[in-house]
């Protein structure tokens, strides 16, 4: 509870709880001081009274007068704090009894000594009677000390009634003082709470304290310039190319996504170019002249191009620029003229001259009128268009340009893929007839030496003349015509039932990945078709991780949440693949429940001259470390780029290098 108070409410109670001690605290003390003033008053009083009847004491004994006695008595009564006064003999006898009260105190009287003492109220102690020379008797006095007067008495009424404003200065001086200490706090949880760490603006604190205040003020100043001067490089470095300086594929993207999701209808252009002769240079005059000209191009292009043109390196000598809110004729004469630049250009290097020039795409477009792959797409397609007419060229792509043929290829492929799934559904595919075949690829540990097998299966069609079709240009046709669940449904089926004919295979077996879509993760038949398979086959589940890209991962996830528990309970595995890539990547990574993550191949094939690239692999190894997550570095094909990701700490690694794919009847 009183962690969960504010640092202004612990300091108001501990100010009031000290105030109200040292209050309590007082006021006993003054008690006590008190009650010892009263008691030095009536052992004051009986020395006083004795002395001043101590001889009519020693008469009344001597003589025992009774006349005597009365004016003792008579005087005694002078003094009403006086509760009893009793002369007695040597032999303890009693000669003379006062009593001015009801009480009889014989108790005490009993125990009454020389020295003082007291009982509750009441102050006993008896007194020898001598001249000096012979004692007569002794004389006991019994004094009521509350009868006393002191001034604590005479102001005890006044304390009290004091005592509430006390404790009400007492709340507002804790208040104005918590206030002051808790100010520098707020004020911190003030600026932290207006900054806007998403766009890297953190708000300053001043003060004119010169003590800790001023010291915790100079540090949270100081920490804030030190995140931002990071945010901004580490900022700068994912969105920019480290040769060039100029834009990278990830921020180009992210502007094109922009672009096509904005609310105003103004026409955009984006160009797509690589150069004609940059291989004969890196062959003619090596990397570092290559190198060179790259970063001389890429500063003259920024000078020709306006001040709102956005130029990207997407890798090698390929190229972006997107032209925001251009009109087409005003965005062509500006690609023309890029173009006569490089036409233009001339590049030496080492006393030798070399000519350059490009050849250009040319995409127009508005909100909405693309996807980004579509733009992508039709990029490339204008692309190869320019390189199809030459070097040096420039083409504007038209929204029906193939649209005709390309179309009649894909109701070709869908056909296929139909073929490919009635074929393997009943007998053997007849000849003339499309079919699938599984493949595998290695996916081999890079921290422990095994001799158990690891590998993906992936995916191959034979049309219908028996030519091998890659993924690539079949699994977009599938997912466009909602083929693809039926296309996972029958890789996983297949791939079981032949793996369960070879058992010592399946001994030897370690992991297996079979890539998943996003639609077949919601999907009712996929997921009764899985249910089928655990209940029908003995295979050995725990050893089966679905891939799922980042993309479906993020879009089908939330609504698969009974399917994947189920998975989970059976020791099914879940793989996320293409990691990276997406906008939010590690956000997803730290919310989604998978197993193993599967590095995109992109940061891989630069890790060596990319410094960012291969900080994001390591970046991304460390954060699935810490949720006991394993990982897979796709594209890896060369000796150097197992050593690099063996140091970083991957757990498994997946490429040309380690493993090309191959039939998966080949690894029995």
């Amino acid at each position: 509870m009183w962690r969960k108070l504010s640092i202004q409410l612990q300091l108001m109670t501990l100010m009031i709880a000290v105030t109200v001690t040292v209050a309590l605290s007082s006021l006993a003390v003054a008690f006590w001081l008190d009650i010892e003033e009263r008691k030095s008053l009536a052992i004051e009083l009986t020395q006083t009274v004795k002395n001043a009847l101590d001889h009519d004491l020693i008469n009344g004994i001597t003589h025992q007068d009774a006349a005597l006695f009365a004016n003792l008595k008579r005087r005694l009564q002078g003094f009403p704090k006086i509760d009893r006064v009793l002369v007695l003999s040597t032999a303890d006898e009693v000669i003379f009894n006062y009593q001015h009260s009801d009480e009889h105190y014989n108790d005490l009287v009993q125990k009454s000594t020389n020295k003082p003492r007291f009982s509750g109220e009441d102050l006993y102690v008896r007194y020898p009677l001598t001249d000096g020379q012979q004692q007569y008797g002794s004389v006991t006095f019994i004094v009521d000390i509350e009868s006393f007067a002191t001034q604590f008495r005479q102001h005890l009424i006044f304390l009290v009634m004091a005592l509430p404003i006390e404790l009400l200065l007492a709340m507002i001086l804790a208040w104005w003082i918590s206030r002051s200490y808790n100010q520098p706090f707020t004020v911190l949880v003030e600026a932290m709470k207006r900054s806007d760490v998403a766009n890297n603006r953190f708000k300053r604190v001043e003060t004119e304290a010169q003590n800790e205040v001023g010291d915790l003020f100079d540090g949270y100043n100081h920490m804030i310039e030190r995140i931002e001067t990071t945010t901004r490089q580490i900022r700068f470095q994912s969105e920019h190319d480290a040769l060039t300086g100029l834009y990278n594929r990830f921020y180009i993207e992210n502007r094109l996504r922009q672009a096509l999701t904005q609310e105003s209808d103004k026409p955009h252009l984006l160009l797509c170019f690589d150069l004609d002769r940059f291989k004969l240079i890196n062959d003619a005059a090596g990397y570092r002249a290559g190198d060179e000209l790259l970063k001389m191009l890429a500063h003259s292009c920024q000078e020709q191009l306006p001040d709102k043109a956005v130029m990207a390196r997407l890798g090698g000598d390929d190229f972006y620029v997107l032209l925001p809110d251009t009109e087409a004729e005003t965005g062509l004469k500006q690609a023309e003229n890029l173009r006569q630049l490089l036409a233009d250009y001339r590049f030496t290097w080492e006393g030798s001259a070399y000519s350059v020039s490009a050849t250009f795409g040319v995409v127009c477009f508005r909100a909405h009128d693309f996807t980004l792959d579509e733009l992508v797409k039709a990029t490339d397609s204008a692309f190869a268009e320019a390189k199809s007419r030459g070097r040096n060229q420039l083409h504007l792509y038209q929204p029906d340009e193939g649209y005709t043929e390309n179309h009649q290829h894909q109701v070709q492929v869908a056909g296929w893929i139909k073929d490919a799934l009635k074929a393997h559904s009943g007998s053997h595919p007849s000849p003339g007839t499309a079919r699938f075949e599984l493949y595998a690829q290695a996916i081999k540990p890079l921290q422990t030496q095994t001799s158990q097998l690891g590998y993906e299966v992936l995916l191959r069609m034979h049309d219908d003349q028996g030519r091998l079709i890659a993924p690539d240009n079949f699994l977009p046709t599938a997912e466009r015509y909602q083929l693809m669940t039926e296309v996972d449904i029958f890789v996983l089926n297949t791939y079981v039932d032949t793996v369960m004919q070879q058992p010592a295979h399946l001994d030897k077996l370690g992991l297996v990945h079979v890539n998943l879509s996003g639609s077949s993760l919601n999907h009712p038949d996929f997921q009764s078709n899985l249910k089928h398979l655990i209940q029908t086959r003995d295979f050995p589940w725990h050893k089966l991780e679905l891939e799922v890209t980042e993309t479906a991962a993020v879009d089908n996830f939330n609504q698969a949440v009974t399917f994947i528990e189920y998975c989970k309970s059976q020791g099914i595995g879940l793989a996320l693949d293409d990691f990276g890539t997406g906008m939010s990547s590690f956000e997803y990574l730290k919310s989604l429940p998978f197993d193993v993550v599967k590095i995109d191949g992109s940061f891989v094939k630069d890790m060596h001259s990319d410094p960012t690239d291969h900080a994001v692999i390591r970046y991304i190894q460390e954060i699935s470390a810490l949720r006991h997550q394993k990982t897979v570095a796709e594209y890896v094909e060369t000796e150097q780029d197992v050593r690099a990701l063996t140091d970083i700490g991957v757990t498994y690694g997946q490429g040309y290098f380690l493993g090309k794919p191959k039939p998966l009847t080949d690894w029995f």
